[in-house]
């Protein structure tokens, strides 16, 4: 246990942790957030505010758009989940960690204030998320969607404009079995006459679209209204045009993954419109804090290590590609495990054609799937598998074969081996 999660665990021993439990079944409204966000001690919560949704990509995107607000001279207020080593991770304030202190004393007043019925984890920090920015006074505050849109507590908070990223399959037992109706709940966070900007396509789109028309809010659609063009790759990164309506400008992204380019558009545009009179750092676009999203480590014996919290099919796939492009005829190894529910089927498939060496663990923090069962279906399916009891054991597995070596399939997988290469150096 990290030592704030240790520190906070009174606190959060009067929550539910959803995130944790993953019950198939329970009651989703937003009415106790909405008190929490109500209450008579609450300080003016922050504006302009913008709120992320999307099955891939929404992580990204958010800290695309923190980075730039911060190399603007100005401060972001960021909320993202999950975390990866410690929980003050979830709130940050100009790029730094919220300190315990305050998150502490935040806490305490929200369930001294929530009365008998005492929040979910997710809904107590998100309302402290709020509260924090509030406290610091920061310039644009930034709520990544912990699960679909409609039911999910930074639906609560009043915002100026809201993405969208790319949509899949996932959660399918709480969103729904088809694109059509996942879009439909993750579109509510597109607000009456507010902003709404996306990257999804096909079905999907047509669903935000929809969504956009109904409650009067202006849509701008990648592709449609914004994207980038002219992309050259280069070894140090990407060099291409981002444009918007008539206008476009160049830029610079260093170490450049292809999977990212969409979500500094998203998050660049989104810049634009909310701090219109804010300097847009382009060239070299500031680095955002992209921890175990394509995480690329050296290890002891020169090979690379790479940390991929990638868990659905279209992601899992895109870390394929870029795989094949930045170690192309190379055959890597690969640590993964899977949350329960997850399809992880059909995202460990984009990766058969490309390793045919996997070790599979078990998960802690959450409920996983059998490594048993992915061993399993991994061997009938041609490849080398073998199971570790732990991540220690997995990343001691990883290790004894040549790479590049992958680690994927899970934040809470991707956290855990990123803490134990940290402590051994």
């Amino acid at each position: 246990m990290d030592p704030a999660s240790e520190r906070l665990a009174p606190l959060f021993d009067r929550m539910v942790d959803y995130e944790r439990l993953r019950p198939m079944q329970r009651e989703w409204d937003l009415l106790a957030i909405e008190r929490l966000l109500r209450r008579n001690d609450a300080t003016t919560p922050v504006r302009p505010a913008i709120q992320i949704a999307g099955s891939k990509g929404k992580g990204t995107t958010a800290s695309f758009l923190e980075a730039l607000t911060n190399a603007a001279g100005l401060r972001a207020g960021s909320y993202s989940s999950p975390h990866l080593n410690t929980v003050c991770e979830r709130i940050r304030i100009g790029g730094q960690l919220v300190g315990v202190e305050q998150l502490e004393q935040v806490l305490g007043n929200l369930l001294d204030s929530a009365g008998e019925q005492l929040p979910t984890f997710f809904e107590a920090m998100t309302a402290a998320a709020v509260e924090c920015f509030a406290q610091h006074k920061v310039d644009l505050c930034i709520y990544e969607v912990g699960l679909g849109g409609r039911f999910d507590a930074t639906t609560g908070i009043d915002v100026d404009a809201a993405i969208v990223t790319r949509i899949e399959l996932e959660h399918t037992e709480v969103l729904g079995d088809t694109i059509a109706a996942i879009a439909t709940e993750k579109a509510q966070v597109i607000r009456p006459s507010g902003l709404g900007l996306t990257a999804t396509t096909g079905a999907a789109l047509e669903v935000v679209r929809a969504h956009a028309n109904s409650v009067g809010a202006e849509l701008l659609v990648m592709g449609e209204h914004f994207g980038i063009r002219n992309i050259t790759w280069h070894d140090d990164g990407a060099r291409g045009e981002l444009w918007h309506g008539d206008q476009a400008e160049p830029f610079f992204l260093p170490d450049a993954t292809a999977f990212a380019l969409p979500a500094l558009a998203l998050g660049a545009t989104a810049m634009r419109r909310l701090l219109p009179n804010a300097p847009l750092k382009l060239d070299p676009v500031p680095q955002p804090n992209l921890r175990c999203r394509f995480e690329t480590l050296v290890e002891p014996d020169g090979e690379v290590l790479i940390l991929d919290g990638a868990h659905t099919e279209d992601s899992l796939a895109a870390v394929a590609h870029e795989l094949s492009r930045r170690y192309p005829g190379q055959r890597p190894v690969i640590l993964t495990a899977a949350a329960a529910g997850k399809r992880w089927q059909e995202g460990l498939s984009s990766l058969l054609p490309l390793a045919d060496s996997f070790v599979v663990t078990e998960l802690t923090g959450t409920p996983g799937e059998s490594p048993a069962l992915i061993d399993a279906w991994l061997k009938g399916n041609g490849a080398q598998s073998e199971v570790a009891p732990d991540a220690v054991s997995g990343l001691r597995s990883l290790r004894e074969r040549p790479g590049p070596r992958l680690v994927v399939g899970s934040f809470y997988l991707a956290g855990a081996i990123r803490e134990l290469v940290a402590n051994q150096r």
